[in-house]
């Protein structure tokens, strides 16, 4: 207890001056500093010196402790001075009177570990505060949906950077596989639209061998024929594969008594203007000089020969000029089936020569439906031949109808040709 008294009544009665340099404590009154020489700057009078009262040295006598810590040497080499005449207080706390920490102190490393430490920690929750802003504002992280299939490509293309391959096989297979996809949906968009279109559209009626030969064959066996086709917009003149509806007889040869034909298709297909223009004269008038004329400029009858069997009919052939009365009675004649007769009718509608037919049938005897269009020929030739050649429509459909006949005269062949165009009107009207 002596001893901590002594100390506060030397702090009572001496004040010390450090210097500003070194931070040496210095004795009031010295000019200089004992340490480093420099000049030392004298305090002002200040009332704060007189002596402290109790309350004040109680404040002062519990820090007592540590003061021999504060004591040590600012700097490296400096002394601790020996005992003073003012007392053991003559050293005093250093520590304020130096703007920075003494070199080589743990303490000013330890400051710098904790600020690094701190700005570390900054910097990660910035980093944390902006991520989740900007996984917040869809900026990265989750995609739109429209981006799926981008995002799977590119996942497959890791996976495959990842196990050291390539992935531009994977693209090709890829690729051809979204072209074979795309082809397969044009292709069933193509079949759906072509079955719509099918299902709309009315179906094609059929006219039937077994209808034609059921009125056919209660007149004759043998001397009548009847073919009939339906003529649905894509027959050729050149086809074989039409389906043809015909009798027991209609492959047999006929006296071809009417049948202009095949001179119009052959002029229209190897004739010139002058060729042409004797056929359509020939089909619109049943004008045997034009049509002579116009098989002359095809070639004669070898030509129209030549080309309807280039054609495949079969049982057409010529051999004598239409009228020439001379020439059939000297066996010169001219042939052809209610087969192939059927069949050019169909190629003359495609070629647009229907409406040059234009004989009038009903007032020979031929019952015509009402609501059927005919364009007709008729033949009338030796071996009481009554041949009909029409083409027909009723009810948005055509058909070609070829009925020929010998021996049975003009009434029976009317009533024939009556009986088939009824038959023909049913079937159009499904």
């Amino acid at each position: 207890m002596e001893s901590e008294d002594e100390n506060v009544t030397a702090i009572r009665g001496s004040v010390m001056v450090y210097c500003t340099e070194c931070g040496f404590a210095n004795e009031q009154g010295n000019a200089f500093c004992s340490q480093c020489g420099s000049p030392l700057e004298q305090p002002e009078a200040n009332p704060a010196a007189p002596a402290y009262d109790d309350n004040a040295l109680t404040l002062v006598k519990q820090p007592a402790a540590p003061l021999p810590a504060v004591a040590t040497p600012t700097a490296p080499g400096s002394a601790v001075p020996g005992p003073m005449a003012p007392g053991p207080m003559t050293a005093g706390p250093a520590a304020p009177a130096s703007p920075e920490p003494p070199a080589g102190r743990p303490g000013g490393d330890h400051t710098k570990v904790v600020v690094i430490v701190l700005i570390a920690l900054i910097c990660v929750v910035a980093l944390v505060i902006g991520l989740f802003v900007t996984h917040s504002m869809g900026l990265w992280g989750a995609q739109p949906q429209a981006q799926t299939s981008v995002q799977s490509t590119g996942s497959d293309a890791s996976d495959s950077a990842d196990d050291g391959t390539t992935d531009s096989s994977d693209a090709k297979s890829k690729a051809k596989k979204n072209t074979s996809d795309s082809a397969k949906d044009k292709n069933s968009d193509d079949s759906s639209k072509k079955s719509s279109t099918e299902k709309s559209k009315p179906s094609t009626p059929v006219i039937t061998s077994s209808q034609l030969s059921d009125i056919a064959d209660s007149y004759s066996s043998s001397d009548v024929a009847v073919s009939a086709m339906v003529i649905d917009g894509t027959y050729a003149d050149s086809s074989e594969d039409a389906t043809i509806a015909t009798t027991s007889q209609s492959g047999k040869q006929f006296v071809a008594a009417g049948l202009y034909l095949p001179v119009y298709l052959a002029a229209q297909d190897n004739g010139d203007d002058n060729a042409k223009a004797q056929a359509n004269a020939m089909m619109g008038s049943m004008d045997n000089n034009a049509g002579n004329m116009a098989a002359a400029a095809v070639g004669g009858w070898s030509g129209v020969n030549s080309w309807a069997s280039s054609h495949g009919y079969k049982g057409t052939s010529f051999n004598r000029d239409f009228g020439d009365v001379a020439a059939s009675n000297a066996g010169y004649e001219n042939y052809g089936s209610s087969r192939d007769a059927a069949r050019m009718l169909a190629a003359v509608d495609a070629k647009g020569g229907a409406s040059l037919m234009n004989v009038d049938i009903a007032s020979e005897g031929v019952t015509i439906p009402s609501d059927m269009i005919v364009h007709a020929h008729r033949g009338q030739g030796i071996q009481d031949t009554w041949n009909y050649f029409a083409i027909v429509e009723a009810n948005g459909h055509k058909a070609a109808v070829a009925v020929v006949t010998q021996y049975q005269g003009q009434s029976v062949a009317a009533d024939l040709m009556s009986r088939v165009l009824a038959s023909v009107d049913k079937t159009l009207g499904q």
